[in-house]
Parts: structure tokens; sequence; C-alpha cells
């Protein structure tokens, strides 16, 4: 399934907001989870539901690796 970064790019402001209030370690359903209690846009929770891997992060710039295309958009994936 295709997504639009561009589109989550703009959002970028209330992306930094929520992943800076919080706690990691931290897994993607309790990140959703997280998002959601603190008002994110529901294209945000959408986003990070459809492209965050079922993974523990542990910084901010982790979980952003994989909202701004950086990570695996191209087919290219860490092993």
């Amino acid at each position: 399934m295709n997504f639009d970064y561009g589109q989550l790019s703009q959002m970028g402001p209330q992306i930094d907001q929520v992943l800076s209030t919080l706690p990691y370690p931290i897994d993607k359903d309790e990140l959703v989870q997280r998002a959601q209690q603190a008002g994110a846009n529901p294209q945000v929770v959408g986003a990070m539901r459809q492209i965050l891997p079922d993974k523990t992060f542990n910084s901010s710039q982790d979980i952003k690796k994989f909202l701004t295309g950086q990570q695996g958009q191209q087919g290219q994936t860490r092993m």
C-alpha cells in the first residue's frame, strides 16, 4: 500500500510534538495509543499504524526514519 510521505511531512511539527513527549523505549501499540491520547491528527495516527513496523523504538529519530520514508520506502531495509 502506497502512502503519501509528502502529506505526512507537512504534519512534521505535530509529529515532533507527540514524539517529544513519549517515554523511550516504546513499542508501536503504546506509541499509537499515546499519540491518540495527545490529540494527534487522525491522519498522523493512521500513518503510524500503517507505516511503523511492530517493534520497539528507542528514540524519536528511530520513529521518524519510518515516518519520513527514509527506512524501506525504496525497498531498502537495514538488516
